[in-house]
């Protein structure tokens, strides 16, 4: 194993990391002008960029080029090692345990947001926990375009890259594809900003919501819960985090032209400029609204926001119809972008609403997103597939081939995830079962906090909340930090891992 690359890729990832302590240190000495909380945040950000500065010296001599058990590697060990930084001003406050300071973090990092912060804890803390949803993210968004496609392409993430993307694991246009997603996702954090400020929140708690929207962290901070329009300002800036960021450049992108072509068409005839603009906002608006995820993303979403609509209108738990609806497309795009926000009247909604909301919560969003869940895109091609063994029973000689977006979907990819989501199955009952060890803890209420951790949405209304992860044991809290970061880079990268362990120890054996 190549350890030079992955010392460059924890480099690089710590030196990024040191910059997001700028926001509480600002706050700590504007704000609080508290000592104990500049000295935390400051040194430990110090710390953090000393450290990433040492990584990317180790790993100065990598190759150009990322092999898949080094990327599996990387990808699942660079959160434990965040998550040991992001920890470090939780536990110096002295108001957390060290265990319950490295599972909040790990839960933040993971964007399962399962908010152990206590009610009455310093507002920092949540500009911290925040800020630690929003970088997670950010890792795994880079991540998506960068390393999952060469860990975990044959598992449907390959697809969403095709769509006019060219993916390579050479270290030159991953930089280039990093480079795209991350203005993608500062550009959607400030629209989301935007729309919180017009909301009439102020200027932290617009930043706030923001970053735990977009990167679907929710959690359980949510203020001014009865305005409704913080309700819609979150609501749309979630429905963004589910979608398709590769979708959302290649659109931005077609519209957009290059500043050369503006800078020579626009002063000679702005008319024909202007026409042509047009033209292609127009085709690239078309050509969003025409994909297939998008329009089963948008279908599953319609279809449970009615069910929930006229269910809690049946049961009489709301009676006003626009109080209903608003109730009922919250949540659903709520938990279908695995943000896990919820009001408070949703724990005691009936079994069916919280059914609806919980398979929501498991179906997740678009491959190309940062959300959780098993993606929209792998239960299209089931579908697809599932339809086609139909008819090819009933007409045996029929030839047959599944497409998404008109592009045809590889035997081996679809073989591929029939596999993933039997792992996924046999994942969760493996680790409820480990997880029921614990005294604290039934085997019930374990299957509910690893389907929380899988899907990486730590509050699941009615079936597991922050509370249930709090009573767990060192053991129980430690597991689940394990189960969280499985969930979040998927089963497939810690098995490849195992895998090219064994055949490096095989190598060396002589085997």
């Amino acid at each position: 194993m190549d350890k030079n690359i992955i010392f460059h890729f924890y480099g690089q990832v710590l030196t990024a990391f040191s910059i997001m302590f700028f926001p509480p240190v600002f706050y700590a000495v504007f704000e609080m002008r508290s000592l104990p909380a500049i000295f935390s945040f400051s040194i430990t950000g110090i710390f953090a960029l000393v450290f990433g500065m040492i990584f990317l010296y180790l790993g100065r001599n990598h190759r150009k080029k990322l092999p898949v058990t080094e990327s599996a590697f990387s990808i699942l060990t660079i959160y434990p090692i965040v998550a040991i930084f992001g920890a470090i001003p939780f536990i110096l406050s002295g108001r957390f345990s060290v265990t319950n300071s490295f599972l909040e973090t790990v839960s933040n990092f993971t964007s399962a947001g399962l908010s152990l912060i206590p009610a009455n804890a310093p507002y920092i803390f949540r500009i911290w926990q925040s800020l630690q949803m929003w970088y997670g993210s950010l890792i795994f968004l880079v991540m998506l375009v960068t390393i999952l496609p060469e860990v975990g392409g044959n598992f449907g993430i390959a697809l969403s890259l095709r769509r006019g993307q060219n993916f390579s694991p050479m270290f030159g246009q991953m930089r280039e594809f990093a480079g795209r997603m991350v203005k993608i996702y500062a550009g959607l954090t400030g629209a989301g900003f935007l729309l919180f400020k017009a909301a009439g929140l102020n200027f932290w708690d617009s930043l706030l919501m923001a970053m735990r929207c977009i990167s679907t962290g929710g959690g359980d901070f949510f203020p001014e819960r009865n305005n409704f329009y913080v309700e819609y300002a979150a609501a749309a800036t979630m429905f963004l985090a589910c979608g398709n960021f590769l979708l959302y450049f290649r659109t931005i992108h077609s519209i957009i032209p290059p500043f050369s072509q503006i800078r020579e068409i626009l002063p000679n005839d702005p008319k024909a400029f202007l026409i042509e603009l047009k033209r292609e906002f127009l085709a690239a608006v078309k050509l969003f609204f025409k994909d297939s995820e998008v329009k089963t993303l948008a279908a599953v979403m319609f279809i449970c926001t009615g069910f929930v609509f006229f269910s809690v209108l049946m049961k009489g738990f709301v009676t006003d119809g626009n109080i209903a609806l608003r109730y009922a497309l919250f949540h659903v795009i709520s938990f279908m972008s695995t943000s896990g926000i919820s009001l408070a009247e949703i724990e005691t909604a009936h079994d069916f609403d919280r059914f609806l909301i919980f398979l929501t919560a498991i179906i997740g969003g678009s491959i190309g997103s940062i959300s959780g869940g098993l993606k929209i895109m792998r239960i299209l091609i089931l579908l697809k597939f599932t339809k086609t063994e139909i008819k090819k029973t009933l007409h045996p000689q029929m030839f047959t081939a599944i497409r998404v977006n008109k592009i045809p979907v590889p035997p081996d990819t679809i073989g591929r995830i029939l596999g993933f989501f039997f792992l996924s199955a046999v994942t969760l009952f493996i680790c409820a079962g480990i997880l029921s060890i614990d005294a604290n803890t039934s085997f019930s209420e374990s299957v509910a906090m690893v389907t929380a951790c899988l899907t990486n949405v730590g509050n699941l209304p009615g079936i597991c909340g922050a509370e249930n992860f709090l009573q767990l044991s060192i053991f129980g809290k430690i597991f689940c930090m394990f189960v969280l970061i499985i969930g979040r880079v998927e089963i497939f990268a810690l098995l490849i891992v195992v895998a090219g362990l064994k055949n490096l120890r095989g190598r060396r054996l002589g085997w």
